[in-house]
């Protein structure tokens, strides 16, 4: 069941593509497949019932393998805000039955922990994993709920001792084996993709605020951030869309390197990773597209290439994703790390010839600015990057701005020459 429904999912976000316009919000009830429950899926599932409307996978509301007067009537509960249980798709294609209201939330997802700031839920929140309490200015509430440990270990009786009505987690971490099968059934498991990889890319950040938006009662604050999600991605694409393909720029898109011989290899993103999702969206041509494995047991391409191989391509431009060794642009003070990747990929062998190095198009980007709920200003950076003279007019810092506004944080933050390098104008 699991794999037929997860398959539906993919096929759904293969067919809409990327595009702002249009989304599937994956909740029982949702007839119609569109980005919102109202009265018009009541009319589908009419429609459903009487032979005029063709079956769909999120009509049946109770699980009864048919759609009746009952699946109307928990839809309706939905909409005017009195159902007691929502049950939803998560990115790992199960299907999750939740009790709303949720009061307590424990949760491991750094990119849903922004979406919780966004709704207003932060107070929900109850138990975190360990890297939170290093996170005072980008989490300055969560961060000092109850310390549950890492996903490596999991602390099952932390965890129960918090009486979570959620648990929300990444799709790959804690391990089910590590997570779910070792709690009591009453607790459900919500395992969500915010930060927008996979064949759905940016989509399915957007899925995951409105889900999160009608568990936590909050669709308001939840249309607030499409709102502001759709006014800079429309922007970008209506822009790219008009850049022809041979004239597009081609770029080498590197993390920060993870193996041992960082000068004859890198490690490089390819197709579907969300870093990769947003160079496409920015207009640019990703050169290791179809040249890299697929990451664990995902579709995204990523890892190891050789550094004579990126030579070849010689790409116009060059942008690594910082993470990890103490790369947290929120609490960072300078900019330091950020000009040393830079340097260090100047520096490699042979790369003062390749044309992003001689005509200084090397930029960083960090993955807590740019693989979270926040890509919207992350693209509007990456675009001007590309094309500046076509995106000269548009701001991404006051993009970054509005985006911590919303997540009730100081917005002076996005001040900090931390987050990118080198600053743009």
């Amino acid at each position: 069941m699991k794999g037929k429904m997860l398959a539906s999912v993919l096929a759904l976000c293969l067919f809409l593509g990327i595009s702002a316009a249009d989304f599937t919000l994956h909740i029982y009830g949702n007839a119609d497949m569109d980005d919102v429950i109202d009265e018009i899926d009541i009319e589908y599932a009419r429609g459903i019932m009487d032979g005029t409307q063709d079956m769909t996978d999120l009509a049946d509301v109770n699980g009864d393998g048919k759609v009746d007067d009952e699946d109307i009537r928990l839809t309706e509960e939905i909409i005017n805000g009195t159902a007691t249980e929502i049950k939803v798709i998560d990115s790992d294609g199960n299907a999750v039955a939740v009790k709303v209201p949720v009061e307590r939330i424990v949760i491991y997802n750094h990119q849903c922990a922004e979406i919780l700031q966004i709704l207003n839920a932060a107070d929900k929140v109850t138990g975190v994993r360990d890297t939170f309490e290093r996170q005072g200015s980008r989490f300055p509430e969560i961060c000092k709920k109850k310390n549950i440990g890492n996903g490596a270990d999991v602390d099952i009786e932390a965890i129960v001792s918090l009486d979570p009505d959620l648990i929300i987690a990444y799709t790959f971490y804690p391990t089910k084996e590590d997570l779910d099968e070792k709690l009591p059934s009453k607790i459900p498991v919500l395992r969500i993709d915010c930060a927008g990889g996979g064949p759905c890319g940016i989509d399915s950040i957007r899925d995951c605020v409105s889900i999160l938006g009608y568990l936590l009662e909050a669709r308001g604050e939840a249309k607030k951030y499409q709102e502001w999600h759709d006014r800079y991605v429309d922007a970008v694409e209506t822009r790219t869309s008009g850049i022809p393909e041979e004239e597009r720029v081609r770029v080498y898109l590197e993390s920060t390197p993870e193996g041992s011989e960082t000068i004859s290899s890198r490690t490089a993103i390819g197709k579907n990773h969300p870093a990769g999702n947003l160079i496409e969206l920015a207009g640019g041509v990703n050169v290791a597209v179809g040249h890299l494995p697929l990451y664990m047991e995902t579709d995204e391409e990523y890892g190891e290439i050789e550094t004579e191989w990126v030579l070849e391509q010689n790409p116009g431009v060059i942008v690594g994703r910082a993470m990890g060794s103490g790369v947290r642009p929120y609490e960072n003070e300078d900019d330091s790390l950020l000009r040393g990747y830079a340097d260090e990929i100047r520096s490699l062998p042979g790369f003062d010839g390749v044309d992003a190095v001689k005509n200084d198009r090397i930029y960083i980007i960090t993955n807590d600015h740019a693989v979270t709920p926040n890509y919207p200003s992350a693209l509007l950076l990456l675009a001007k990057w590309f094309y500046p003279e076509v995106f000269e007019d548009l701001n991404p810092k006051e993009a970054h701005r509005e985006y911590l506004e919303m997540m009730g944080i100081s917005k002076d933050l996005a001040d900090k020459n931390t987050f990118y390098y080198p600053e743009v104008a």
